[in-house]
């Protein structure tokens, strides 16, 4: 094993220069880094994702666990994902490791559930300072957005923290809340994921995401007697500016509308995931939520 440099790896730009252009880490030259999240696959084939290794005892370990919107779609590499902006904030005390999953549901009963993916392994089989969960976001999905049926649609009302994505985000918070040192619990974090700008996109139902998901979280943070209050990524994208959403969502040249200048610029522009500076963004509100 030796130190290689790395970054996101795309065919167009070949490995050396990828493997020029970014961070530091203990890799083997067999293994290829795919995607952006902290994960590579190997030659078999197979994807394996790590805790970022830290370079000195004192530093504060911080778990990313998410989909896609952790992982980093929509950024134009490695480099600009909120993770990886958060460790540039955060600076060399703190060591972030990238456990978003594309795709992953928190429910259990997901078409992708993040309990089956790498990034949950590597989760659980580590130990943590800090942990902050942001999902959601795909479990909106349902038949009548075109997507697959992932939502229970009875998570609203008096019996809402009965509801399988309620139980199934209590199970996982009751899970990292045991992954911490012998000598202390880890601090977790939920957040309220970004809004969506427009209905329907990715089969994702736009009223589940941009109204029940911003209620329904920090009632099962409360529930769960979680010390701190959900990081609130909705508003700080735009979410409190429903009224402003351009009923077609947005493109390139309503970036003044609402938060669209976080979604849509000439560089990435799908309505779900964020762009750079909406990346950055989230990564300030993060920065600015754990106080550190």
């Amino acid at each position: 094993t030796v130190s290689v440099l790395y970054c996101n790896l795309r065919p167009m730009r070949g490995v050396l220069l990828s493997l020029l252009v970014c961070t530091v880490s203990g890799w083997k030259l067999t293994d290829v880094p795919k995607g952006y999240p902290s994960c590579r696959q190997t030659k078999s084939g197979e994807l394996e994702c790590f805790q970022e290794k830290k370079d000195r005892e004192d530093q504060i370990s911080i778990a990313c666990v998410g989909d896609s919107i952790t992982e980093g779609g929509g950024s134009s590499d490695w480099w600009h994902t909120y993770p990886s902006q958060l460790q540039r904030l955060l600076g060399d005390s703190y060591k972030v490791s990238n456990l978003g999953a594309s795709g992953a549901t928190l429910l259990k009963s997901g078409d992708s559930p993040y309990w089956d993916r790498p990034q949950f392994k590597t989760l659980t089989e580590s130990k943590w300072d800090v942990i902050i969960v942001m999902l959601g976001t795909n479990d909106a999905k349902d038949a009548g957005s075109g997507g697959p049926s992932n939502w229970p649609h009875n998570c609203t009302g008096t019996t809402a923290l009965q509801c399988p994505f309620s139980e199934d985000y209590f199970s996982l918070l009751e899970i990292v809340s045991k992954l911490g040192n012998w000598w202390h619990k880890p601090q977790i974090y939920t957040m309220l994921p970004p809004p969506l700008m427009e209905a329907g996109v990715f089969g994702m139902n736009q009223t589940v995401i941009n109204k029940v998901l911003p209620e329904l979280i920090p009632n099962i943070s409360a529930a769960a007697h979680l010390r701190h209050l959900p990081i609130d990524v909705f508003d700080a994208l735009g979410g409190n500016k429903q009224n402003q959403f351009p009923p077609d969502g947005c493109t390139v040249n309503t970036s003044h509308v609402a938060a669209c200048w976080a979604f849509c610029d000439d560089q990435h522009c799908d309505q779900c995931h964020p762009n750079n500076a909406g990346y950055l963004r989230i990564a300030e509100v993060v920065k600015e939520a754990l106080n550190l």
